[in-house]
């Protein structure tokens, strides 16, 4: 289980938020020390034999530096399929190809991931990890949805984020706070979920289950379910302002199976149901909302 344990909740906190299909898109930064490695080993191994024992001496201990760098790294690569909305508040569901690419560094210290951005681990004890990472948001684009057309795109744009979970094992409680840093006043969104979980077969199968809340502020809100003045003469919607509140409430359920310690296939559903200012969006189709992917993965 310890050893797909990231790409686990990574999933199960990518249905928690509520992440459409736009934002399983391919992030290729976080395989730039896999690729330096893996080049330092191959060249290694098709340079020609040296005859000469200064030769092998060096190459030895190329080897050793290798071995050492990679001891302390965990790499996970796999791909599946997920579905969600095509915007929050939409009836309409797309599904999309999901890859799984995430690395760690001495068990999240550093880790560089598709959904978790690049980050740290900043405080750890027993029971309680903290940090920050660096993210993309995609955004919305005008063109995702029909139900959208007049309202304009909601930028894409770097966001950051402060992470703060207590593990007791058995339960675990998480709390995400993630701020806009691209300047495109898209507000502060806070996600807070909890999780039940359960082995089996001697942890080749374990299950979580549990229930999640977020609260978002003035701006995020009025970005993603307002409607203010020019977008109504553009669009067939009339204005609508929104305030900070809760934006939704859910539950999320997530089951990985380990076929052997490199081996697994992930999976993970979940609903949120909108709340307030966001339900009341004229845009939003549905107030339920549902997610989810499923996914094989390696780990090395």
């Amino acid at each position: 289980m310890l050893r797909h344990r990231s790409i686990f909740f990574y999933m199960s906190s990518s249905v928690a938020r509520g992440t459409g299909v736009k934002a399983i898109n391919v992030i290729q930064t976080k395989l730039t020390k896999f690729v330096l490695f893996t080049s330092v080993v191959f060249l290694s191994l098709a340079s020609p034999t040296k005859a000469d024992d200064q030769a092998g001496a060096g190459s030895t201990k190329l080897d050793n530096f290798v071995d050492a760098a990679l001891s302390d790294w965990d790499f996970t690569i796999g791909a599946g399929a997920g579905f969600g909305p095509d915007y929050e508040g939409s009836d309409d569901y797309g599904v999309g190809a999901m890859p799984v690419l995430e690395a760690s560094w001495r068990d999240d210290t550093f880790f560089v991931s598709v959904d978790r951005g690049i980050g740290a681990t900043l405080l750890r004890s027993e029971h309680f990890s903290g940090g920050v990472s660096l993210n993309y948001d995609w955004g919305r684009d005008e063109g995702d949805n029909s139900a959208l057309r007049g309202l304009g795109d909601v930028e894409a744009g770097l966001e950051g984020t402060a992470f703060a979970e207590i593990d007791l094992g058995t339960y675990a409680f998480e709390l995400d706070i993630t701020q806009d840093l691209s300047g495109e006043d898209k507000g502060l969104l806070a996600n807070f979920s909890a999780e039940y979980r359960h082995s089996f077969f001697d942890e080749r199968l374990w299950i979580s289950a549990g229930p999640s809340v977020s609260w978002a502020s003035e701006d995020y809100m009025q970005s993603y379910f307002g409607v203010n003045n020019k977008q109504a003469s553009r669009s067939r919607y009339s204005q609508h302002d929104t305030d900070a509140g809760f934006k939704d409430v859910g539950l999320n359920l997530g089951a990985m199976y380990s076929f052997d310690e490199n081996w697994a296939m992930i999976g993970s559903v979940g609903y949120a149901r909108l709340l307030g200012d966001a339900a009341d969006s004229p845009f939003v189709e549905s107030e339920n909302q549902f997610s989810g992917g499923l996914a094989i993965t390696y780990n090395f």
